[in-house]
């Protein structure tokens, strides 16, 4: 599919399309000096608005990205990259954690409006006619 048919199935603009392809995000087949965009591409699309929704910026989307495209697990990983997947580690695992206590905030809230639900039940019983 085509550019204009790729933003309409992913809800996003030809702009945001385009500037996820500068910063490495996306990357469409192009012919003939057009860009060509398959199923997988809307999955990655996907997949990126899940974790902007989760709080995760598009730097660290990418590098997630990044590490899990271009990690051989076969090679000795250099002191330098040691540090990076360390610092991703600590990163992400921090995500994790806020991901956790938004998930206690909704179970809270959830019970609020529980509550309140059945109270106003409660109400509209005692008083029906």
């Amino acid at each position: 599919m085509k550019i204009g048919e790729f933003a309409l199935c992913t809800g996003l603009s030809k702009d945001t399309i385009r500037y996820y392809e500068k910063i490495n995000l996306l990357h469409p087949i192009i012919k003939n000096n057009q860009r060509e965009y398959h199923e997988q591409h809307v999955e990655i699309i996907h997949i990126i608005l899940k974790l902007k929704q989760s709080g995760f910026l598009l730097q660290e989307i990418k590098m997630l990205f990044e590490l899990s495209q271009h990690t051989d697990h076969t090679n000795q990983l250099s002191d330098e990259e040691i540090d990076n997947v360390k610092q991703l580690k600590l990163l992400f695992q921090h995500k994790y954690d806020q991901m956790v206590q938004k998930e206690e905030e909704i179970r809270q809230i959830k019970q609020v409006l529980s509550n309140a639900n059945h109270k106003i039940e409660q109400l509209l019983e005692k008083n029906s006619r």
